[in-house]
């Protein structure tokens, strides 16, 4: 068995030390911090793990789901960009495979509130709406799991009468692994000239992304989001939103534009958020999209998260680990922190000292997931956002050090 498939047993251990393990606020390091050398030969040895279990998901399950594989493009694309020895050839097949299978056949059904406005408009009546309300928001991976949920809310007659407009409205387009996916593959992507195929499926992925952006200018969160440990469904919602407008930049043109401006307005009522997922996008979304008044706040909320060992948790007070630290260090390094940074150097030095011999960072689902599962993706995701955010806060050359 793979180290990254812990047994729930375990997790249960792990995550009573956790509850007994309060965390305290960061102190500066008493040492000189780690060097640049030794941040790197961290991520030198992520990167096999990472490619390891990559490879062995895309031959064993054959998607992208779980984000495994656009983990592992994501990280190696970074790496390849910050002067790691990256095989170009693998990295242009994993991304190939990537956008491919975000590109695949596949469609879900969901009413979600834009279908039922529709519904509504096409003059569908209050009552049948009333009776699909509690439908609304839940996934359905086939047309006849959807069509059974509706005709039992339904009743049969009601049903026979509106079935055609709910496959209409309810059919989702190639969700290409719904928002969170096609948002790694964006923010995965290797600068450089891409040629025009290659090019021209991030311009689909980007296409279909905008597809999912509700009329309010939310995302709603779909696939793995779900499942993690929100302090409610608007923080979740919140947080997918902001992953989203990260991940379509900040082009001109007039698409992106309108979606842009429709999930600025949006988070203007987004709430405050209790994880750090939250909190270092929140601060990411002030810097890049020109809230100057709030960076510097944020970022001094983010430090203060930083736990006495230099990791972060995925709620205050709680132990840290890789998944948590990583993307704290990923929203450090996207405003132009590095080693120069106090918060980084401890970060790094928590990352540097709580690696395993494989390369990867022991994380327990219950630091992060309220769904336990037999398969443990938390290990491995641990070690992605870990690697991600090292990246980030790395020189893109060591410069000798």
């Amino acid at each position: 068995m793979n180290p990254w498939m812990s047994t729930l047993a375990m997790f249960s251990v792990v995550s009573l030390l956790m509850a007994s393990s309060a965390a305290v606020r960061a102190e500066p390091l008493a040492h000189p911090g780690p060097t640049v050398q030794q941040a790197r030969a961290t991520v030198e040895r992520s990167l096999p793990f990472i490619e390891k279990i990559g490879s062995e998901w895309m031959h064993a399950h054959d998607c992208n789901s779980c984000h495994v594989v656009t983990f592992q493009v994501w990280s190696h694309a970074a790496a390849a960009e910050r002067g790691f020895a990256v095989d170009g050839k693998k990295l242009a097949e994993w991304t190939q495979w990537a956008l491919a299978d975000a590109h695949s056949d596949r469609y879900w059904f969901k009413l979600r509130p834009q279908a039922m406005e529709a519904l509504n408009a096409d003059g569908v009546n209050a009552e049948v709406l009333a009776k699909l309300q509690p439908l609304v928001g839940k996934t359905h991976t086939s047309e006849k799991l959807f069509l059974e949920a509706v005709e039992t809310a339904l009743g049969k007659d009601e049903f026979a009468l509106h079935k055609e407009q709910l496959i209409k409205r309810a059919t989702l387009p190639n969700n290409g692994g719904g928002p969170d996916t096609l948002v790694q593959l964006l923010l995965g992507r290797k600068s450089g000239n891409d040629e025009k195929g290659t090019a021209d499926s991030y311009e689909a992925v980007r296409a279909l992304l905008l597809q999912w952006q509700n009329p309010n200018g939310s995302w709603n969160a779909d696939g793995q989001l779900p499942a993690l440990r929100w302090d409610g469904e608007k923080e979740m919602n919140d947080a997918t939103t902001m992953w989203s407008l990260l991940a379509l930049g900040a082009g001109s043109d007039a698409a992106l534009v309108r979606s842009r401006e429709h999930a600025l307005a949006y988070l203007q009522t987004a709430v405050q958020g209790k994880t750090v997922q939250t909190l270092a996008l929140r601060l990411i979304v002030a810097h890049e999209f020109g809230n100057s008044n709030q960076v510097e706040t944020l970022r001094s909320e983010l430090v203060d998260r930083q736990n006495a060992d230099g990791g972060w948790s995925w709620w205050k007070d709680e132990a840290s680990n890789a998944f948590a630290t990583g993307q704290a260090l990923y929203a450090l390094g996207r405003i132009g922190r590095d080693e120069g940074d106090p918060a980084v150097a401890r970060a790094w030095q928590f990352l540097i000292e709580s690696q395993a011999q494989d390369g990867s960072w022991e994380v327990p689902q219950a630091a992060i997931n309220t769904r336990p599962r037999k398969l443990n993706v938390y290990t491995f995701w641990g070690a992605a956002w870990a690697t991600i955010g090292m990246l980030q806060t790395l020189p893109a050359v060591s410069g000798g050090q």
